[in-house]
């Protein structure tokens, strides 16, 4: 039977992630409603990747630049905060 050490079981968390880290799902362009916020990587939030807000069923707009980027697929995946 393993031993029961409350000191080092709270500090093996093998590799799961931070209380601060940022949990996104992963779905398809077409499953998000419009005025929805999404994200085109899951990596991180910030200059490379920002957010961008479904005007319809093939444009986003970008909240940072204010840029329409059009034609994009319905089958595309993005991501969404949860």
């Amino acid at each position: 039977m393993p031993a029961n050490d409350p000191v080092t079981d709270s500090l093996n968390y093998a590799g799961a992630p931070g209380i601060t880290s940022i949990d996104f799902e992963e779905m398809l362009f077409e499953e998000i409603e419009e005025s929805d916020l999404f994200w085109f990587s899951n990596k991180s939030v910030g200059e490379s990747n920002p957010a961008f807000r479904k005007i319809d069923d093939n444009s986003a707009l970008n909240t940072r630049s204010r840029i329409i980027r059009d034609n994009i697929g319905i089958r595309s995946t993005v991501y969404q905060k949860t």
